[in-house]
């Protein structure tokens, strides 16, 4: 690792502080003797070792003594039980601080170490990222590509002259680099909790104080945060900052923040703060970086641990002066209906909506490769959608993007949000996006009341029912089918009975019902009978019994 980290541990002063936990100080011996706790319990194992800890003092101390007991230190994402079975994370091989989960315990407390702390081996750290499809997929780096992160972070941006607080966790490789080790190599003193919220960030804050966050916090920081003093640096990365977001952080704390191109693969790649339009990118030192025969940017750097240029998923454009502007993502191209479609263009032609504030394009293979749309309203927009329906509502969109999009670009499936779903790191994982298009079977019951034998229901029905499919392109109706299987849901939650689909009776579906409709089922159970009946609009719209009920 880097010799100015491990050296500062090593032979500063046990008494220097360099971490805060709280309000409580931890310092260099503290952390020292917290690491060469747990060697001797870690060289008994074999084969990698897993560190997940909250606290970012405990992690150093267990990376360390993972390390010094010459373990591959593998980081979880999060620790989520199935997750962690899912990698192979068990109590044998895992260090923690977690107290729900079982395994090495690792605190940084009062303790003094049981003498001077040993060299440190070369080792390897494994990352766990979830790429587009949300399985882990495990990054490994070698300690000495961190140490060559370190040493440009110090070379660009200097020592942190104030305490590194962050948002986001150190279990990622941005977190990590920015929230932790620059400050350790540095001998600076950071935050060791995760600052989940930005009245969090302003109880620690100080002048001069240094923050790591994300576009998705940056996005949502309250209009009534206010910070001690203006902060050395803001830094932002896991997808690109919008310009608003970047805007209203410098109105709101007086610092424009410095956004940090890279991914796990690559490391750091470039920096730039959008103090103006269409701020260009400009590369790391020591980063080269040129494009692609596809156009996409490639990458050659210490960090990556390859020799050749490694290639990004962004189209690029090169000024002359050596900066560049990245165009649309070329890895979010899909094919639909047989044609290339732009993920980044429907997004854009979105955006230029006038009721739009945010909006994100995927494809949806369960539904024959349709697009699907998740868009974040602005206020008109929500009263639009409040007032015509989000079926209607939807249409009108459609109709709007006619003018920009071919008929194939045209998002099919429709979800409003108040804000887009990311992941820890700031990052939108597409598996989990389109799970927002699994298509529900019940609507969405609004009140309930049960009284023996009778069960009354009100719901409304949204146009995201899977029944609504293909019943049908343009004008929507519920079938009867969808109706009974409804009924049959219902009546099995709320009493246990089997609805065995034969031997129905004056079964009448009097009038179509479509998305958006509120509706009343009335369902009363007799002895080897269930009756129902649907009410929409004050009329009976459709009713009939069912016998043989087990």
């Amino acid at each position: 690792m880097t010799g100015a980290l491990w050296s500062f541990l090593a032979d500063a002063d046990g008494r220097a502080t360099v971490a805060r936990r709280g309000a409580r100080e931890l310092s260099a011996e503290s952390l020292r003797a917290a690491a060469l706790s747990l060697v001797e319990e870690l060289r008994n194992g074999d084969g990698p070792l897993f560190l997940y800890c909250e606290d970012a003092a405990n992690f150093i101390a267990g990376l360390l003594g993972g390390l010094i007991a010459g373990r591959e230190v593998l980081l979880p994402a999060h620790a989520a039980p199935g997750y962690l079975a899912e990698i192979g994370a068990e109590p044998a091989n895992l260090v923690t601080d977690v107290s729900a989960l079982e395994g090495h315990r690792v605190s940084v407390g009062e303790s003094e170490a049981d003498g001077p702390l040993p060299p440190v081996p070369e080792g390897r750290i494994g990352f766990f990222t979830s790429g587009t499809s949300g399985a882990p997929k495990l990054c490994m780096k070698s300690m000495r590509q961190l140490d060559a992160e370190v040493a440009v972070l110090m070379s660009l941006w200097g020592a942190p002259r104030g305490v590194v607080l962050g948002t986001v966790s150190h279990q990622h490789i941005y977190g990590l680099l920015f929230r932790v080790l620059w400050p350790l190599a540095a001998g600076a003193v950071f935050s060791s909790r995760v600052h989940e919220n930005w009245e969090s960030v302003a109880v620690q804050a100080a002048p001069e104080s240094v923050v790591v966050s994300s576009p998705a916090h940056l996005g949502r920081i309250p209009p009534t945060v206010l910070l001690s003093g203006v902060p050395s640096f803001i830094f932002s990365s896991g997808g690109l900052l919008p310009a608003a977001s970047a805007q209203s952080t410098f109105e709101q704390f007086g610092c424009w923040p410095t956004e940090v191109l890279g991914s796990t693969e690559t490391g750091g790649v470039a920096w730039r703060r959008q103090s103006e339009e269409d701020a260009p990118w400009t590369a790391l030192p020591s980063v080269e970086l040129s494009s692609s025969e596809e156009g996409a940017l490639a990458v050659l750097s210490s960090f990556t641990g390859f020799d050749a240029p490694v290639t990004m998923g962004d189209a690029v454009v090169f000024l002359e002066d050596g900066r560049f502007r990245l165009k649309e993502r070329l890895d979010r191209i899909v094919k639909i209906e047989g044609k290339r479609v732009s993920l980044p263009r429907v997004e854009d032609a979105l955006h230029a909506l006038d009721m739009v504030d945010n909006a994100l394009a995927i494809d949806l293979p369960d539904r024959n490769g349709a697009l699907g749309a998740i868009v974040v309203l602005n206020g008109a927009g929500r009263d639009a959608l409040a007032a015509a329906g989000r079926f209607r509502f939807s249409r009108g969109l459609r109709m709007a993007l006619k003018d920009r999009l071919e008929p194939m670009e045209l998002p099919r499936f429709w979800r409003f949000v108040d804000e887009i779903p990311v992941n820890a790191q700031g990052k939108r994982v597409a598996s989990v996006m389109r799970q927002m298009f699994r298509s529900p079977e019940l609507p969405e019951i609004e009140a309930e009341k049960v009284e023996g034998d009778r069960a009354e229901f009100e719901f409304r029905l949204q146009p995201e029912l899977k029944w609504f499919e293909g019943h049908f392109p343009g004008q929507p109706i519920l079938p009867g089918v969808a109706q009974l299987h409804i009924v049959a849901l219902l009546a099995e939650r709320v009493w246990g009975i089997d609805f065995p689909g034969h031997d129905m009776s004056r079964v009448k579906f009097r009038r179509v019902m479509q998305p958006e409709e509120r509706v009343s089922l009335l369902l009363v159970r007799a002895e080897l009978r269930l009756d129902f009946q649907y009410v929409s609009g004050g009329e009976v719209v459709a009713s009939g019994t069912v016998r043989g009920l087990a």
